[in-house]
């Protein structure tokens, strides 16, 4: 069994977030651009759809801070099983990131993605 303490297991959490988040930066300065591009060919509705990634940007940024606030909170003694806490995670190398407290988070750069595969 894999006891983490708690504040780890958190501010692991708090990593990913924040990398998370500068994904969606990165998405929502994409998108910005493809706003002002194509702006009359856009209703109301699409730009307001296209713009929750400012909310869902702020939220993971908050998110983040929140993890990494209460991981400084945390008391070091509580110990948490780093293998049940990720129970059920599909993503196999978040799972092995968050339930063994690696103190960072994989970045979009590295990590190859299959988007739209027909397979």
């Amino acid at each position: 069994m894999s006891k983490l303490p708690l504040p780890i297991i958190l501010a692991q959490l708090s990593h990913e977030l924040g990398a998370l988040q500068l994904m969606a930066a990165d998405m929502e300065a994409t998108v910005d651009d493809m706003i002002e591009r194509h702006a009359g060919v856009l209703d109301a509705r699409s730009i307001q759809n296209l713009q929750l990634l400012d909310i869902l940007n702020q939220t993971l940024l908050a998110l983040a801070q929140f993890a990494a606030n209460t991981a400084g909170l945390a008391p070091p003694e509580c110990k948490i099983d780093g293998l049940a806490s990720v129970h059920g995670i599909k993503l196999a190398s978040l799972a092995q990131r968050l339930s063994r407290g690696t103190g960072h988070a994989a970045k979009a750069e590295t990590d190859s993605y299959e988007l739209f595969s027909d397979a």
